[in-house]
């Protein structure tokens, strides 16, 4: 069994320069050094009743654009499944995620795609705009630097990066129905559950763990995980209505 601290001196044992301490001090180690080889997988259901999605007014954004479209807090599918819920794990590796390739927030049709997009401490996010519109993209958060900045046209874009774990939403004050939520984490070991409440997480190095289920408007969820090397684990979480 191979723990965040224990891979941490293994790593350091191994490769030369495999950690460096980030803004806030905290010594972290390289993506390839926290890649393990279990997988933790399963579902995140909502058992209550599911509250009615709004039918929001979409005008003015841009010709041909959809005139209406439909709120996205709460999705949940036949099957009781939730949409849009980050599943990650906490108390794994720190990993310093700078060298790992940017994911995308993009803007398209007046609308955030993905609903929810995580990142790691230090990893690019590219925030681009696929409307002939103007957009902003304001958000402040309680740990990072909070910022507003302006997407002029089609195509236009600008990379950002966090040094903070934390999750936080984002907003379009020119289109105020736009909304968001970024995820910050300490490490690449976290999902976003797809239209059926299911999610995956890959090559998580064996040890044990806290895995945590967070939605944006029921909140988290946290259970342990032990995972050995090479195991695939199953996970659900669930949701219950208020008693």
């Amino acid at each position: 069994m191979l723990t965040g601290i224990a891979l941490f001196a293994a790593c350091g044992l191994a490769v030369i320069s495999c950690t460096e301490r980030d803004s806030n001090g905290i010594a972290r180690i390289s993506p390839e050094a926290a890649r393990g080889k279990a997988v933790v997988k399963g579902t995140v259901k909502s058992l209550g009743a599911v509250p009615t999605m709004k039918v929001l007014k979409a005008e003015p954004c841009h010709n041909g654009a959809p005139g209406t479209i439909l709120e996205e807090t709460v999705i949940v599918d036949a099957s009781q499944g939730l949409k849009n819920v980050f599943v990650y794990i906490s108390g794994g590796p720190m990993v310093d995620g700078r060298s790992l390739p940017p994911n995308l927030l993009d803007q398209i049709n007046c609308q955030y795609v993905p609903h929810v997009v995580g990142v790691v401490v230090g990893q690019p996010l590219k925030v681009k705009s696929s409307d002939p519109a103007f957009h902003n993209t304001h958000y402040t958060p309680r740990n990072n630097p909070s910022d507003n900045f302006g997407l002029l046209r089609e195509g236009h874009e600008k990379e950002v990066r966090f040094t903070t774990a934390e999750i936080f939403p984002v907003r379009c004050d020119v289109h105020p129905w736009m909304a968001a939520h970024i995820g910050v984490f300490d490490n690449p070991f976290f999902a976003v559950t797809t239209d059926d409440g299911s999610f995956e997480i890959k090559h998580l190095p064996a040890g044990e763990y806290t895995l945590v289920a967070w939605h944006e408007l029921y909140g988290e969820l946290r259970q342990p995980l032990k995972v050995e090397t090479a195991a695939t684990v199953e996970a659900k979480f669930e949701y219950k209505p208020p008693q």
